[in-house]
Protein backbone atom coordinates (compact mmCIF):
# COMPACT_ATOMS: atom_id res chain seq x y z
CA UNK A 1 0.00 0.00 0.00
CA UNK A 2 1.59 3.29 -1.08
CA UNK A 3 1.50 6.51 0.93
CA UNK A 4 -1.30 8.03 -1.18
CA UNK A 5 -3.61 5.07 -0.58
CA UNK A 6 -2.65 4.89 3.10
CA UNK A 7 -3.63 8.54 3.58
CA UNK A 8 -7.07 7.93 2.05
CA UNK A 9 -7.60 4.91 4.31
CA UNK A 10 -6.37 6.35 7.60
CA UNK A 11 -8.79 5.77 10.53
CA UNK A 12 -10.15 9.34 10.53
CA UNK A 13 -10.94 9.12 6.82
CA UNK A 14 -12.57 5.70 7.23
CA UNK A 15 -14.79 7.04 10.01
CA UNK A 16 -15.92 9.87 7.71
CA UNK A 17 -16.80 7.36 4.96
CA UNK A 18 -18.71 5.21 7.46
CA UNK A 19 -20.61 8.25 8.75
CA UNK A 20 -21.71 9.17 5.20
CA UNK A 21 -22.80 5.55 4.60
CA UNK A 22 -24.77 5.38 7.88
CA UNK A 23 -26.50 8.71 7.26
CA UNK A 24 -27.34 7.60 3.73
CA UNK A 25 -28.65 4.24 4.94
CA UNK A 26 -31.11 5.94 7.29
CA UNK A 27 -32.21 8.54 4.76
CA UNK A 28 -32.62 5.82 2.11
CA UNK A 29 -34.96 3.92 4.39
CA UNK A 30 -37.24 6.74 5.44
CA UNK A 31 -37.59 8.89 2.31
CA UNK A 32 -38.80 6.16 -0.12
CA UNK A 33 -41.21 4.69 2.45
CA UNK A 34 -42.87 7.99 3.34
CA UNK A 35 -45.22 7.87 0.34
CA UNK A 36 -46.45 4.40 1.36
CA UNK A 37 -46.80 5.62 4.94
CA UNK A 38 -48.91 8.62 3.90
CA UNK A 39 -51.19 6.57 1.63
CA UNK A 40 -51.68 3.59 3.93
CA UNK A 41 -52.02 5.54 7.17
CA UNK A 42 -53.90 8.63 6.03
CA UNK A 43 -55.23 7.62 2.56
CA UNK A 44 -53.45 10.63 1.02
CA UNK A 45 -54.30 11.54 -2.58
CA UNK A 46 -51.59 12.02 -5.26
CA UNK A 47 -52.07 15.79 -4.91
CA UNK A 48 -51.59 15.62 -1.14
CA UNK A 49 -48.47 13.50 -1.65
CA UNK A 50 -47.12 16.11 -4.07
CA UNK A 51 -47.75 18.92 -1.58
CA UNK A 52 -46.12 16.86 1.19
CA UNK A 53 -42.88 16.18 -0.69
CA UNK A 54 -42.58 19.61 -2.31
CA UNK A 55 -43.11 21.27 1.08
CA UNK A 56 -40.40 19.13 2.68
CA UNK A 57 -37.95 19.81 -0.18
CA UNK A 58 -38.62 23.57 -0.14
CA UNK A 59 -38.19 23.73 3.62
CA UNK A 60 -34.97 21.70 3.44
CA UNK A 61 -33.54 24.11 0.86
CA UNK A 62 -34.08 27.11 3.14
CA UNK A 63 -32.84 25.36 6.29
CA UNK A 64 -29.77 23.82 4.65
CA UNK A 65 -28.64 27.09 3.07
CA UNK A 66 -29.11 29.14 6.24
CA UNK A 67 -27.31 26.55 8.38
CA UNK A 68 -24.57 26.21 5.78
CA UNK A 69 -23.90 29.93 5.91
CA UNK A 70 -23.88 29.92 9.72
CA UNK A 71 -21.50 26.96 9.81
CA UNK A 72 -18.96 28.93 7.76
CA UNK A 73 -19.00 31.59 10.46
CA UNK A 74 -17.57 29.16 13.00
CA UNK A 75 -20.39 27.03 14.43
CA UNK A 76 -19.09 23.53 15.20
CA UNK A 77 -19.97 21.31 12.22
CA UNK A 78 -20.05 18.15 14.35
CA UNK A 79 -22.63 19.82 16.60
CA UNK A 80 -24.72 20.63 13.52
CA UNK A 81 -24.43 17.02 12.31
CA UNK A 82 -25.62 15.80 15.72
CA UNK A 83 -28.52 18.28 15.77
CA UNK A 84 -29.51 17.23 12.26
CA UNK A 85 -29.55 13.58 13.29
CA UNK A 86 -31.51 14.50 16.43
CA UNK A 87 -34.08 16.18 14.15
CA UNK A 88 -34.26 12.93 12.17
CA UNK A 89 -34.81 11.01 15.42
CA UNK A 90 -37.63 13.30 16.56
CA UNK A 91 -39.20 13.22 13.08
CA UNK A 92 -39.29 9.41 12.95
CA UNK A 93 -40.87 9.21 16.40
CA UNK A 94 -43.40 11.88 15.40
CA UNK A 95 -44.24 10.02 12.16
CA UNK A 96 -44.78 6.85 14.16
CA UNK A 97 -47.21 8.59 16.52
CA UNK A 98 -48.88 11.13 14.16
CA UNK A 99 -52.66 10.98 14.19
CA UNK A 100 -53.27 13.00 11.01
CA UNK A 101 -51.76 13.82 7.64
CA UNK A 102 -51.52 17.47 8.74
CA UNK A 103 -49.41 16.51 11.76
CA UNK A 104 -47.13 14.41 9.55
CA UNK A 105 -46.80 17.25 7.03
CA UNK A 106 -45.94 19.78 9.74
CA UNK A 107 -43.37 17.33 11.11
CA UNK A 108 -41.80 17.11 7.66
CA UNK A 109 -41.69 20.88 7.18
CA UNK A 110 -40.52 22.00 10.62
CA UNK A 111 -38.49 19.04 11.93
CA UNK A 112 -37.51 16.51 9.25
CA UNK A 113 -36.22 19.27 6.96
CA UNK A 114 -33.52 20.00 9.58
CA UNK A 115 -32.13 16.49 9.06
CA UNK A 116 -31.17 17.64 5.55
CA UNK A 117 -28.25 19.59 7.03
CA UNK A 118 -26.37 16.40 7.98
CA UNK A 119 -24.92 15.34 4.62
CA UNK A 120 -23.77 18.85 3.54
CA UNK A 121 -22.15 19.35 6.93
CA UNK A 122 -20.43 15.95 6.81
CA UNK A 123 -19.18 16.80 3.30
CA UNK A 124 -17.99 20.24 4.42
CA UNK A 125 -16.34 18.74 7.52
CA UNK A 126 -14.73 16.12 5.30
CA UNK A 127 -13.41 18.80 2.95
CA UNK A 128 -11.77 20.64 5.84
CA UNK A 129 -10.25 17.37 7.05
CA UNK A 130 -8.97 16.58 3.54
CA UNK A 131 -7.47 20.04 3.07
CA UNK A 132 -5.61 19.71 6.38
CA UNK A 133 -4.47 16.07 6.08
CA UNK A 134 -4.23 15.11 2.40
CA UNK A 135 -2.35 16.29 -0.64
CA UNK A 136 -4.29 18.68 -2.84
CA UNK A 137 -4.60 16.17 -5.70
CA UNK A 138 -6.16 13.64 -3.30
CA UNK A 139 -9.03 15.89 -2.23
CA UNK A 140 -11.29 15.14 -5.21
CA UNK A 141 -10.79 11.38 -4.78
CA UNK A 142 -11.50 11.66 -1.06
CA UNK A 143 -14.73 13.53 -1.82
CA UNK A 144 -15.63 10.96 -4.49
CA UNK A 145 -15.17 8.11 -1.99
CA UNK A 146 -17.22 10.05 0.56
CA UNK A 147 -20.02 10.61 -1.96
CA UNK A 148 -19.78 6.97 -3.12
CA UNK A 149 -20.21 5.85 0.51
CA UNK A 150 -23.50 7.75 0.63
CA UNK A 151 -24.54 6.36 -2.76
CA UNK A 152 -23.69 2.81 -1.68
CA UNK A 153 -26.29 3.05 1.06
CA UNK A 154 -28.98 3.66 -1.56
CA UNK A 155 -28.40 0.25 -3.15
CA UNK A 156 -29.70 -1.67 -0.15
CA UNK A 157 -31.40 1.08 1.87
CA UNK A 158 -34.77 1.30 0.06
CA UNK A 159 -35.31 -2.50 -0.21
CA UNK A 160 -34.42 -2.85 3.49
CA UNK A 161 -36.75 0.01 4.38
CA UNK A 162 -39.72 -1.53 2.58
CA UNK A 163 -38.93 -4.96 4.03
CA UNK A 164 -38.81 -3.65 7.61
CA UNK A 165 -41.93 -1.55 7.05
CA UNK A 166 -43.74 -4.69 5.89
CA UNK A 167 -42.40 -6.88 8.71
CA UNK A 168 -42.62 -4.43 11.61
CA UNK A 169 -45.35 -2.07 10.49
CA UNK A 170 -44.86 1.66 10.03
CA UNK A 171 -45.03 2.58 13.72
CA UNK A 172 -42.36 0.12 14.93
CA UNK A 173 -40.20 0.71 11.85
CA UNK A 174 -40.09 4.47 12.35
CA UNK A 175 -39.49 4.09 16.09
CA UNK A 176 -36.56 1.82 15.22
CA UNK A 177 -35.24 4.42 12.73
CA UNK A 178 -35.61 7.13 15.38
CA UNK A 179 -33.34 5.18 17.73
CA UNK A 180 -30.89 4.56 14.87
CA UNK A 181 -30.77 8.28 14.02
CA UNK A 182 -29.87 9.10 17.62
CA UNK A 183 -27.23 6.36 17.76
CA UNK A 184 -25.56 7.45 14.48
CA UNK A 185 -25.68 11.11 15.49
CA UNK A 186 -24.00 10.34 18.82
CA UNK A 187 -21.34 8.24 17.07
CA UNK A 188 -20.63 11.10 14.65
CA UNK A 189 -20.19 13.52 17.55
CA UNK A 190 -17.66 11.31 19.34
CA UNK A 191 -15.89 9.45 16.52
CA UNK A 192 -15.56 11.82 13.56
CA UNK A 193 -12.20 13.61 13.35
CA UNK A 194 -12.12 17.01 14.96
CA UNK A 195 -11.90 19.92 12.56
CA UNK A 196 -8.62 21.84 12.34
CA UNK A 197 -8.76 25.26 14.02
CA UNK A 198 -10.09 27.96 11.73
CA UNK A 199 -7.76 30.79 10.83
CA UNK A 200 -9.59 34.08 10.99
CA UNK A 201 -9.29 36.12 7.81
CA UNK A 202 -9.88 39.75 8.78
CA UNK A 203 -9.64 40.83 5.15
CA UNK A 204 -12.64 38.71 4.25
CA UNK A 205 -14.71 39.32 7.35
CA UNK A 206 -16.08 42.64 6.12
CA UNK A 207 -16.70 41.55 2.54
CA UNK A 208 -20.35 41.01 1.57
CA UNK A 209 -21.36 37.41 0.98
CA UNK A 210 -21.42 36.64 -2.73
CA UNK A 211 -21.95 33.47 -4.72
CA UNK A 212 -19.49 33.37 -7.67
CA UNK A 213 -20.94 33.63 -11.17
CA UNK A 214 -19.54 30.21 -12.07
CA UNK A 215 -21.34 28.67 -9.12
CA UNK A 216 -24.66 30.28 -10.07
CA UNK A 217 -24.39 28.67 -13.50
CA UNK A 218 -23.29 25.35 -12.00
CA UNK A 219 -26.16 25.42 -9.52
CA UNK A 220 -28.70 25.89 -12.33
CA UNK A 221 -27.05 23.15 -14.40
CA UNK A 222 -27.07 20.67 -11.52
CA UNK A 223 -30.66 21.51 -10.58
CA UNK A 224 -31.71 20.80 -14.18
CA UNK A 225 -29.75 17.53 -14.27
CA UNK A 226 -31.04 16.26 -10.94
CA UNK A 227 -34.54 17.36 -11.93
CA UNK A 228 -34.63 15.34 -15.14
CA UNK A 229 -33.03 12.42 -13.32
CA UNK A 230 -35.84 12.54 -10.75
CA UNK A 231 -38.52 12.56 -13.45
CA UNK A 232 -36.66 9.79 -15.32
CA UNK A 233 -36.87 7.47 -12.32
CA UNK A 234 -40.52 8.26 -11.61
CA UNK A 235 -41.60 7.82 -15.23
CA UNK A 236 -39.53 4.72 -16.06
CA UNK A 237 -42.02 2.03 -14.90
CA UNK A 238 -44.83 3.81 -16.76
CA UNK A 239 -42.68 3.97 -19.92
CA UNK A 240 -41.96 0.24 -19.67
CA UNK A 241 -45.56 -0.77 -19.28
CA UNK A 242 -47.35 1.84 -21.39
CA UNK A 243 -44.95 2.28 -24.32
CA UNK A 244 -42.84 -0.90 -24.53
CA UNK A 245 -45.31 -3.42 -23.06
CA UNK A 246 -42.65 -4.60 -20.60
CA UNK A 247 -43.50 -5.56 -17.01
CA UNK A 248 -42.76 -2.87 -14.44
CA UNK A 249 -40.83 -5.42 -12.38
CA UNK A 250 -37.88 -4.86 -14.75
CA UNK A 251 -37.58 -1.30 -13.42
CA UNK A 252 -35.56 -2.69 -10.53
CA UNK A 253 -33.24 -4.52 -12.92
CA UNK A 254 -32.58 -1.35 -14.92
CA UNK A 255 -31.94 0.77 -11.83
CA UNK A 256 -29.82 -1.97 -10.29
CA UNK A 257 -27.63 -2.01 -13.40
CA UNK A 258 -27.10 1.73 -13.04
CA UNK A 259 -26.30 1.45 -9.33
CA UNK A 260 -23.77 -1.32 -9.98
CA UNK A 261 -21.91 0.92 -12.46
CA UNK A 262 -22.22 4.23 -10.60
CA UNK A 263 -19.86 3.58 -7.72
CA UNK A 264 -16.81 2.37 -9.72
CA UNK A 265 -17.31 5.23 -12.18
CA UNK A 266 -17.61 7.66 -9.26
CA UNK A 267 -14.28 6.41 -7.88
CA UNK A 268 -12.69 6.46 -11.34
CA UNK A 269 -13.87 10.05 -11.71
CA UNK A 270 -12.17 10.93 -8.45
CA UNK A 271 -8.93 9.42 -9.73
CA UNK A 272 -9.25 11.33 -13.02
CA UNK A 273 -9.82 14.55 -11.11
CA UNK A 274 -6.34 14.21 -9.64
CA UNK A 275 -4.92 14.47 -13.18
CA UNK A 276 -7.21 16.95 -14.95
CA UNK A 277 -9.56 19.87 -14.18
CA UNK A 278 -13.02 19.09 -12.82
CA UNK A 279 -15.03 21.23 -15.23
CA UNK A 280 -14.45 19.06 -18.36
CA UNK A 281 -15.53 16.01 -16.35
CA UNK A 282 -18.76 17.78 -15.33
CA UNK A 283 -19.41 18.61 -18.99
CA UNK A 284 -18.94 14.93 -19.88
CA UNK A 285 -21.35 13.94 -17.10
CA UNK A 286 -24.01 16.36 -18.35
CA UNK A 287 -23.54 15.17 -21.94
CA UNK A 288 -23.95 11.57 -20.76
CA UNK A 289 -27.31 12.53 -19.24
CA UNK A 290 -28.45 13.97 -22.59
CA UNK A 291 -27.34 10.78 -24.35
CA UNK A 292 -29.25 8.69 -21.80
CA UNK A 293 -32.57 10.45 -22.34
CA UNK A 294 -32.28 10.47 -26.13
CA UNK A 295 -31.49 6.76 -25.90
CA UNK A 296 -34.44 6.03 -23.62
CA UNK A 297 -36.77 7.97 -25.94
CA UNK A 298 -35.62 5.93 -28.96
CA UNK A 299 -35.29 2.53 -27.21
CA UNK A 300 -37.50 -0.32 -28.34
CA UNK A 301 -36.25 -3.22 -26.19
CA UNK A 302 -35.31 -3.97 -22.60
CA UNK A 303 -31.67 -4.76 -23.41
CA UNK A 304 -31.25 -1.31 -24.91
CA UNK A 305 -32.47 0.35 -21.70
CA UNK A 306 -30.05 -1.77 -19.67
CA UNK A 307 -27.16 -0.93 -21.99
CA UNK A 308 -27.99 2.79 -21.71
CA UNK A 309 -27.31 2.67 -17.98
CA UNK A 310 -23.61 3.22 -18.72
CA UNK A 311 -24.59 6.82 -19.59
CA UNK A 312 -26.67 7.05 -16.42
CA UNK A 313 -23.70 5.84 -14.39
CA UNK A 314 -21.34 8.36 -16.02
CA UNK A 315 -23.82 11.14 -15.30
CA UNK A 316 -24.24 10.19 -11.64
CA UNK A 317 -20.58 9.28 -11.17
CA UNK A 318 -19.27 12.58 -12.52
CA UNK A 319 -22.00 15.03 -11.48
CA UNK A 320 -22.90 13.59 -8.07
CA UNK A 321 -19.39 12.34 -7.36
CA UNK A 322 -17.34 15.35 -8.47
CA UNK A 323 -19.89 18.15 -8.46
CA UNK A 324 -19.59 18.84 -4.75
CA UNK A 325 -15.80 19.16 -5.00
CA UNK A 326 -16.18 21.69 -7.84
CA UNK A 327 -18.75 23.63 -5.79
CA UNK A 328 -16.37 23.72 -2.83
CA UNK A 329 -13.50 24.83 -5.06
CA UNK A 330 -15.55 27.83 -6.16
CA UNK A 331 -15.94 28.94 -2.53
CA UNK A 332 -12.79 27.65 -0.82
CA UNK A 333 -13.41 29.65 2.36
CA UNK A 334 -17.07 28.67 2.68
CA UNK A 335 -17.23 24.88 2.43
CA UNK A 336 -20.50 24.73 4.37
CA UNK A 337 -22.28 27.16 2.06
CA UNK A 338 -20.91 25.46 -1.06
CA UNK A 339 -21.86 21.97 0.17
CA UNK A 340 -25.34 23.19 1.07
CA UNK A 341 -25.72 24.75 -2.38
CA UNK A 342 -24.91 21.42 -3.99
CA UNK A 343 -27.34 19.60 -1.71
CA UNK A 344 -29.99 22.20 -2.48
CA UNK A 345 -29.43 21.75 -6.21
CA UNK A 346 -30.54 18.16 -5.65
CA UNK A 347 -33.55 19.29 -3.58
CA UNK A 348 -34.55 21.87 -6.19
CA UNK A 349 -34.07 19.19 -8.84
CA UNK A 350 -36.56 16.97 -7.04
CA UNK A 351 -39.11 19.77 -7.17
CA UNK A 352 -38.40 20.43 -10.87
CA UNK A 353 -38.65 16.71 -11.59
CA UNK A 354 -42.07 16.56 -9.97
CA UNK A 355 -43.18 19.54 -12.06
CA UNK A 356 -41.87 17.88 -15.25
CA UNK A 357 -43.97 14.81 -14.44
CA UNK A 358 -47.01 16.90 -13.54
CA UNK A 359 -46.87 19.10 -16.66
CA UNK A 360 -44.90 17.57 -19.53
CA UNK A 361 -45.75 13.92 -18.86
CA UNK A 362 -49.42 14.84 -18.56
CA UNK A 363 -49.22 16.89 -21.78
CA UNK A 364 -46.93 14.77 -23.98
CA UNK A 365 -47.03 11.37 -22.29
CA UNK A 366 -44.22 9.56 -20.49
CA UNK A 367 -42.46 8.60 -23.74
CA UNK A 368 -42.06 12.07 -25.24
CA UNK A 369 -41.29 13.54 -21.82
CA UNK A 370 -37.80 12.09 -22.30
CA UNK A 371 -37.20 14.49 -25.18
CA UNK A 372 -37.88 17.33 -22.75
CA UNK A 373 -35.39 15.69 -20.38
CA UNK A 374 -32.80 15.56 -23.18
CA UNK A 375 -33.29 19.24 -24.01
CA UNK A 376 -32.90 20.20 -20.35
CA UNK A 377 -29.69 18.14 -20.14
CA UNK A 378 -28.34 19.86 -23.28
CA UNK A 379 -29.09 23.21 -21.64
CA UNK A 380 -27.10 22.04 -18.60
CA UNK A 381 -24.18 21.14 -20.87
CA UNK A 382 -24.34 24.66 -22.29
CA UNK A 383 -24.32 26.18 -18.81
CA UNK A 384 -21.21 24.19 -17.89
CA UNK A 385 -19.52 25.39 -21.09
CA UNK A 386 -20.33 29.01 -20.18
CA UNK A 387 -18.55 28.45 -16.87
CA UNK A 388 -14.98 29.67 -16.97
CA UNK A 389 -12.06 27.47 -15.99
CA UNK A 390 -11.09 30.11 -13.44
CA UNK A 391 -13.37 31.54 -10.77
CA UNK A 392 -15.42 34.59 -11.68
CA UNK A 393 -17.15 36.79 -9.14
Amino acid sequence: MNNHTRALLQPAALMTYIAAFAIGALYAQILPTLSVYMVQRFNSSPFQLGVFFVAIAASAIVVSQVIGRLSDKGINRLLLVFLGMLAGCISCISYALSASALAATLTGIFIFSFSAITLPQVMAHGREFADANLEKKQVALFNAILRASFALAWIGGPPLGFYLQHQLGTEKHYLFLGCAYLLVGTACWFLLPKAPPKVKDSSNSKKPFRIPFNLKLGFLACALLFGVNHSYMIALPHLLQGHLNISTQYTGLIMGAAAALEIPIMLAGGALAARMPLLPLLRIGAAAAAALYIGVWSASALWQLIALQIFNAIFVGFIAGLGITWFQDQMPKAAGTASSLFSNAIQLGNILGSLIIGFFAAWLGYHHMYLINALAAVLAVGLFFICASEQRS
